[in-house]
């Protein structure tokens, strides 16, 4: 996994983390158009079971947390 100070690391205001009525987290990366060519979203879907569930649960639930 990356630090915090790695260039290569997404910039967490790109990242939107939320968990699904059913348990799935859903994990959304904004796009940044910088030529004039926006692309779409990337958006993941974690269950549990798989390999990177509790990481972006744990993100989740620090972000739940860290919100006034």
């Amino acid at each position: 996994m990356t630090s915090p100070t790695d260039p290569t690391r997404i910039p967490d205001d790109r990242i939107t983390i939320e968990r699904r009525h059913d348990g799935a987290i859903i994990v959304r990366v904004r796009s940044v158009d910088l030529c004039g060519n926006p692309l779409s979203d990337a958006v993941f879907a974690f269950r549990c079971g798989d390999p990177q569930h509790a990481y972006w649960l744990s993100r989740l639930n620090a972000a739940s947390t860290n919100t006034p």
